[in-house]
């Protein structure tokens, strides 16, 4: 995604307190005042300002741990894993309780009001046996039949926790956030932890390429159209694509172009490979792309589509090229950070 003037402030603000964010998840049960909360929808928009007419700036996903900075009103200023910063309805949060009729006459508020985590208790969701949505789309069921009610949607990449009920036959019993119990095809979810550990960890930690991975998951989303500040399937801007599709293979990466450029190594035109970042602009960069080999790349632009970037090939894309980065292999280089999932605090 493009720079966005607007939330300048929030981005240098969120990147300096990741450092802040991660010994807060990291020090003991005693309470440090921290606060917390779960994203309780599938796709949470985040916006510049409290208020609906704002810009949005980001998206986060179901079962993320956000850390809460401010309230006003119904609207919460959060901070996601990133780092990033912005406002989200309370009610896209969780835990909520109901207000009592005296609370709704002194606050002048109705329904619902956020209760944040304590750390302890953030700690707590963190143990919890969860499972990690691999399809594109799917439901929470209220039986283990998909002729059943939805309780809610899913998204690749949600998170929610196990269900106390007994699975069916091809279904899991699951939690959401907020303490909903459904169900959903065991064909769509995986252990959360199997899938950062096993799928994800353990094969970055051996060096195993999923630039490959990365690629093909990158595809399954051509066509797909262009949405300022989207980071979920059917929502992308150019980083949320990026980083979207390093997120499911193991690797959390800063939230913008502008942050994403500051990973890995820098690579010349002629070594570009496979899951390199390519950065676009003239002066700052304000637009990224995947390469997926042979000089094409993948990227975000209008829809997610396909590009050469040979001068007189077939749809060649004529951008100014500022920077080529290499993540993989190189996740602990550069002045920005690529972290594995299995060591980010606001997953484990």
């Amino acid at each position: 995604m493009h720079q966005r003037l607007s939330s300048k402030i929030l981005i240098i603000s969120a990147l300096c307190s990741s450092v802040i964010l991660a010994s807060c998840m990291r020090a003991s049960a005693q309470d440090d005042g921290t606060r917390w909360a779960l994203v309780n929808v599938s796709d949470c928009f985040m916006r510049a300002e409290p208020r609906y007419g704002s810009e949005c700036v980001s998206q986060s996903r179901m079962g993320t741990l956000v850390q809460v900075l401010e309230t006003k009103g119904y609207w919460v200023k959060v901070r996601t894993p990133e780092p990033y910063e912005g406002w989200v309805n309370e009610l896209a949060l969780s835990p909520t309780q109901p207000l009592s009729a005296g609370e709704q006459a002194k606050m002048g508020e109705y329904g619902p009001k956020l209760q944040p985590f304590t750390e302890k208790e953030a700690r707590k969701w963190l143990s919890k046996d969860r499972f990690i949505c691999l399809k594109d789309d799917t439901f929470v069921y209220e039986e283990t039949s998909a002729q059943s009610a939805h309780i809610s949607n899913l998204k690749m990449s949600c998170i929610v926790g196990a269900g106390k009920a007994s699975s069916g036959s091809g279904w899991i019993s699951v939690a959401l956030p907020d303490g909903r119990q459904g169900f959903v095809p065991a064909s769509d979810v995986q252990p959360f932890r199997t899938w950062a550990e096993d799928v994800c960890w353990h094969r970055l930690a051996s060096g195993e390429d999923v630039s490959g991975d990365i690629v093909s998951l990158a595809k399954q989303f051509l066509g797909m159209p262009y949405m300022w500040a989207g980071m979920s399937v059917g929502h992308f801007d150019c980083s949320g694509l990026t980083g979207f599709c390093y997120f499911m293979n193991g690797i959390l990466l800063p939230r913008d172009a502008s942050q994403q450029v500051k990973c890995g190594i820098e690579v010349p035109f002629e070594d570009m490979k496979a899951g390199d970042l390519v950065f676009f602009g003239n002066t700052s960069v304000g637009h990224v792309a995947l390469c997926i080999g042979n000089h094409k790349i993948i990227h975000a632009s209008q829809i997610v589509r396909i590009n050469s970037l040979v001068p007189g090939e077939k749809d060649y894309y004529g951008r100014n090229i500022l920077h080529i980065r290499r993540i993989l292999g190189h996740e602990t280089e550069g002045e920005l950070k690529a972290v594995p999932i299995r060591d980010s605090p606001s997953y484990f």
